[in-house]
């Protein structure tokens, strides 16, 4: 399955690959909302992705809603990954279709339990 990891932190997209990797998926990087949107232009293929909220340009929020303009992206699963905590925030993400919120720093045998309860829907 291909995942698009979505964060302006170079480290946090280094531990998402080597984690990812391990375990069998192919990943996709992007360093802002607008570099994602080219990515998923040219890869119909990826099947979830995680996006931090914070980022320079084009933050999570105005990426996911642009994301979801894209007619293979409409319903693919989104979980963000994010210092946030703010309750307005995460009613926001879910109605923008967010399946999942983590807080950082991420405990990555809790990703995978959000990416099996995804892959199991």
């Amino acid at each position: 399955m291909e995942i698009l990891v979505v964060d302006d932190s170079e480290t946090v997209r280094i531990r998402f690959r080597k984690f990812f990797e391990e375990h069998g998926y192919e990943i996709f990087e992007a360093e802002s909302g607008f570099s994602a949107l080219e990515l998923l232009q040219n890869n119909k293929q990826i099947k979830l992705i995680i996006s931090d909220l914070n980022m320079p340009e084009m933050d999570g929020m105005d990426f996911i809603k642009c994301a979801r303009l894209i007619e293979e992206f409409k319903e693919t699963p989104i979980l963000i990954c994010t210092t946030e905590v703010c309750p307005s925030l995460k009613t926001k993400a879910k109605k923008l279709g967010v399946k999942a919120w983590m807080q950082k720093p991420l405990k990555f045998g809790r990703v995978l339990e959000v990416l099996d309860a995804f892959l199991a829907a």
